[in-house]
């Protein structure tokens, strides 16, 4: 047996100690050596969609002239510029200039030969799953394989439209309107009222999108108008943190960018506060798994949820228990959805951890979440940031 250095990373199929754990292409999160380097699952499924695409290489960088003329050295930055998320052809550049292998892709042929072998393995365990009839032959005893344990293929449908739905509709909303908002930025926010207005483009960007979101999930929009109303309401703002961490792992941020804002918030939540919701954002980051299917659905089951404000408001709007009762049922089978997908792709000891840390997180975030819209309701200064946030947690379709 060789012996291995510190630095070498193990595949992580066999779920052993992973020392690196950042994305070599957009510095988030990384997931595992995919294609020949450690990446997070959004550059993945990049490089898996564009290795082929040569044209994309000869695209021109719309950040190049910005990074050449604010850059001394010219070594790496003239090769792609520090905006990978939203360049792709300097995200297809510095994939292959981190080790990615365009043979390690699959290709059609491939895909098909793949796709005809999980028909095989899924007919196989359907065979497993049926009663044999017969009573005088001899059998030899198998492990019985749960129908709990197996994805119908209507749920990977519904699972593969969820992931869809939020990179379409949440994620390109937000991307878009983040780079419209940095474009007008004062040096440093060191106004009051910079740092709010900051804070509220920022946040409501945020509450937008994921609103855009879910008003294309089929569930939110069966909804009568009261109950989406009644959603919405009580359920936006208690979300914002976990929403908000999702998009976090999906988008790279400059240096400066995150000093913005986190002069921005610790403005918001004062001296005492801040710490809280920067201990909280780091505790998210290690222990819930980055995996789009997992966040996205727990985002779902949330937003179904009984109200999440940890107060009564009066204010805020009702619904009956009949209607209360349905909402329950559609969050029982997304709830359902999320478990059978975590047992299926971690077993059932992960699963139980991966579920424990959810909710664990989320405790938590619903903790700072009532602190810092406490202080958001009842500071004199804060008063046109509540508005903000009451204005944008409805569905512009309600809205008329």
């Amino acid at each position: 047996m060789h012996s291995q250095s510190s630095t070498v990373i193990y595949h992580p199929k066999y779920r052993t100690w992973w020392p690196k754990h950042d994305c070599v292409i957009c510095g988030s999160k990384a997931i595992g050596v995919n294609f020949g380097a450690p990446t997070c699952a959004p550059c993945k499924a990049f490089f898996r969609r564009n290795a082929r695409r040569k044209d994309l290489l000869q695209t021109p960088c719309p950040f190049q002239e910005a990074t050449s003329t604010n850059s001394s050295n010219k070594d790496e930055a003239t090769n792609y510029c520090s905006q990978v998320r939203y360049c792709s052809s300097c995200r297809l550049r510095r994939c292959f200039g981190m080790g990615m292998k365009e043979e390690l892709v699959r290709t059609n042929e491939e895909n098909e030969r793949y796709r005809q072998l999980v028909e095989t393995n899924r007919r196989r365990r359907k065979q497993l799953l049926r009663p044999d009839g017969s009573e005088n032959q001899l059998t030899i005893s198998q492990p019985t394989v749960s129908q709990s344990d197996l994805l119908h293929e209507t749920e990977w449908m519904h699972i593969s439209n969820i992931v869809s739905i939020y990179d379409t509709q949440c994620l390109k909303h937000y991307i878009e309107r983040r780079l419209n908002s940095l474009n007008n930025l004062p040096q440093v926010p060191n106004d009051a009222d910079v740092k709010i207005n900051y804070h509220a483009t920022t946040t409501v960007n945020k509450m937008t999108s994921f609103i855009l979101f879910l008003s294309a999930i089929p569930t939110v929009k069966s909804l009568p108008k009261s109950d989406r109303i009644f959603l919405c309401k009580h359920n936006i703002r208690p979300l914002i943190l976990l929403n908000a961490h999702e998009l976090d792992q999906l988008c790279y941020s400059e240096p400066w960018q995150l000093s913005y804002d986190n002069i921005a918030s610790e403005y918001v939540c004062g001296t005492s506060l801040f710490p809280d919701l920067q201990s909280t954002r780091k505790r998210a980051e290690q222990i819930l798994i980055t995996d789009p299917i997992v966040t996205r659905l727990w985002l779902l089951i949330l937003f179904f949820s009984s109200p999440l404000h940890c107060y009564v408001d009066y204010t805020l709007p009702e619904i009956s228990a009949n209607r209360r009762s349905a909402i329950m049922e559609i969050q029982n089978s997304y709830t359902a959805l999320l478990w059978n997908y975590l047992v299926h792709r971690h077993g059932d000891v992960d699963a139980i951890r991966i579920f424990s840390n959810l909710n664990g997180v989320y405790l938590r975030m619903q903790r700072i979440s009532q602190a810092v819209n406490r202080q958001i309701r009842t500071r004199d200064d804060l008063s046109s940031l509540h508005e903000a946030f009451n204005r944008a947690v409805m569905i512009e379709s309600d809205t008329k």
